[in-house]
């Protein structure tokens, strides 16, 4: 039997479909956000998790805070599902901010990617660099991950100089995970770095991220080394990628266009994070 708190939801959303064919009461909407954020503190985590979608998808201010006191929650389910409705919020103030970045160390996997998502979608995370950097040298390879997932749309050297240090991972997915967010940077200087990577590289994962994230660079000189990767390399996956790289940049060359972005293997590399 669903619980009382699933019906009651299950009743507001059936009451939005009716207000599709019939004007709703003008003080309906408030009465519905103000029974979600009650149930924010439902002893039921599905519904505590329901409702945390529910007001992200409605999109109201209001629900802010008791979103942000929802990132403590005790269900990983219901902290997932509040930092994800967070980053369709609106701006948020630095409080919020600081309580989302706190999730890159959350124990469950879904919760850091979530966390790590709505950072990078930020404009401005400045003031949170010092606390995300520290979590760098966190004994757990999938935090470090998660931090440097967060990285991913900040257009700063700063990062860049931070996150060449995590091509000296331990961990070959945080290495592969870094020059992910190195090539999606730009900055030229990377390439270099690249070009020494994919010769000392021990993982094939990573040597295939790399050949692949090399057709976002149209000058740095680095053919040679794809060349001798398409031929020699022992994993037929980077060969595979080095050529195809190799093919493309020689017909962005031969047309003047910039090179364009192969699609990825599945599942890797990517340019989404595996």
């Amino acid at each position: 039997m669903p619980s009382s708190s699933v019906l009651v939801l299950l009743s507001l959303c059936f009451a939005s479909l009716l207000g599709c064919y019939q004007p709703p009461a003008t003080s309906s909407p408030q009465r519905t956000v103000d029974t979600l954020l009650r149930l924010l503190h439902d002893s039921d985590a599905m519904a505590r998790r329901t409702a945390a979608e529910a007001l992200g998808k409605i999109g109201n201010p209001q629900a802010i805070a008791a979103l942000v006191m929802a990132l403590g929650d005790q269900s990983p389910i219901v902290r997932e599902a509040s930092v994800r409705s967070l980053g369709g919020l609106g701006p948020l103030d630095l409080v919020a901010r600081v309580h989302i970045a706190g999730l890159l160390i959350d124990p469950v996997q879904s919760v850091r990617s979530a966390a790590a998502q709505n950072l990078a979608s930020l404009d401005s995370t400045k003031e949170l660099w010092p606390l995300a950097m520290s979590q760098l040298a966190h004994a757990d390879p999938e935090v470090r991950r998660a931090v440097i997932q967060a990285f991913e749309s900040i257009d700063s050297p700063a990062i860049v100089r931070v996150l060449v240090g995590s091509l000296h991972d331990p961990d070959p997915r945080v290495r592969q995970t870094a020059v992910a967010v190195l090539g999606e940077s730009g900055d030229s200087k990377v390439v270099e770095l690249f070009r020494e990577q994919l010769k000392a590289e021990s993982s094939a994962n990573v040597r295939g991220e790399i050949a692949y994230r090399l057709q976002f660079f149209s000058e740095g000189g680095f053919e040679e080394e794809l060349r001798f990767v398409a031929s020699h390399d022992e994993s037929a996956q980077v060969r595979r990628w080095g050529d195809q790289t190799l093919r493309g940049l020689r017909g962005a060359r031969d047309s003047g266009s910039r090179p364009q972005p192969i699609p990825p293997a599945v599942p890797e590399p990517s340019h989404q994070y595996p």
